[in-house]
């Protein structure tokens, strides 16, 4: 069961590092193997470049389907940290994947990220667990693909839902000029590019089978099973035919560490919703312009971009669309 607290190219050529020096390097003492594809640096250590070899250009084509302005913020090299710092020297900025096939390696990054972060030892402990995190400035994502107890290579883990979802959220939060998106919004977006590619959700916040074990209402709550190796989507239209629904105050107040399975359905189901038409991508793109504009995005300024009088108003155009074939 994959779990993630954190914020996870076909045609790609192989690169000396002399000729991607526009390309910021982001930790010290490490000799990659980098490749690059037109929007990604990929940089890996002890490890071959997968999944992002094969995913990056994938979760680029539904990132910058609904924000078209990545196209300049990559190719002009207008990106912008929250610091308002480049994170090229020169035409184009490439988003950065960092991949390591050792503990010792990932115990260097963090190192490293936590002298320029000033993490606490809560945050290494949970980027140590997931096993991947997101820059806080928007600039790259770090995957570690061995057990970080294993300070040795072998025995890597497939994390390509991960990649997806991480990589895809940390896009996101670049786009909108921050590091301090809702959790709601984040993952909401992360689930719908999981689904976008595989049809599946397969990045679990917490433990979704031990919640369904011990949660004393499972049986009365879920309505079906949210796994990693089924389309939510079925599930979901069922539960909210059935009336067994999440609120959207609910949503917006969602928490990593006590997120239930439902919530974490209807996260996605809500983004669906609200990139489901011409007029909500518009939306959608209004939000996260408000994002760049230094506003917070909240439930209240949802309902504002979207013409909704109140909660109630929206959740019944959101649990309509759910309940429609435009779900699946």
């Amino acid at each position: 069961m994959n779990k993630r607290i954190l914020t996870a190219t076909l045609g790609a050529t192989l690169v000396a590092s002399g000729l991607a020096s526009a390309q910021h390097e982001h930790f010290q003492d490490f000799k990659w193997r980098e490749r690059q594809s037109d929007h990604f640096t990929l940089r890996a250590s002890s490890t071959n470049h997968d999944p992002a070899r094969k995913y990056a250009e994938k979760v680029w084509d539904e990132c910058v389907r609904i924000m078209p302005g990545l196209e300049d913020d990559f190719t002009k090299n207008e990106f912008r940290t929250p610091g308002g710092a480049k994170g090229a020297d020169t035409a184009p900025y490439r988003f950065t994947v960092y991949l390591v096939g050792t503990g010792h390696d990932y115990d260097k990054i963090l190192e490293q990220q936590q002298n320029r972060s000033g993490w606490d030892a809560n945050t290494l402990r949970a980027c140590r667990m997931t096993r991947n995190y997101g820059d806080p400035q928007n600039r790259y994502t770090v995957y570690c693909k061995a057990d970080p107890e294993n300070t040795g290579g072998g025995g890597e883990t497939d994390l390509t839902p991960v990649f997806v979802h991480g990589t895809a959220t940390t896009i996101l939060e670049g786009r909108g000029l921050t590091n301090n998106m809702p959790f709601w919004f984040t993952a909401g977006w992360g689930y719908y590019v999981e689904h976008r590619i595989f049809r599946l959700c397969r990045v679990h916040y917490v433990d979704f089978e031990n919640y369904y074990k011990n949660n004393a209402n499972a049986e009365i709550k879920r309505g079906g099973v949210l796994g990693p190796q089924d389309a939510w989507t079925n599930p979901l239209r069922k539960m909210c035919k059935k009336g067994i629904r999440e609120t959207l105050d609910r949503i917006s107040k969602a928490k990593i560490l006590t997120i239930t399975p439902n919530e974490s359905g209807y996260m996605f189901a809500l983004t669906y919703f609200l990139v489901s038409t011409d007029e909500r991508i518009e939306n959608y793109r209004k939000l996260i312009a408000k994002s760049r504009d230094g506003q917070t995005v909240t439930k209240e300024l949802l309902l504002e971009i979207y013409g909704y009088e109140d909660d109630a108003a929206l959740e019944e155009d959101w649990y309509e669309f759910m309940e429609s074939r435009d779900f699946r």
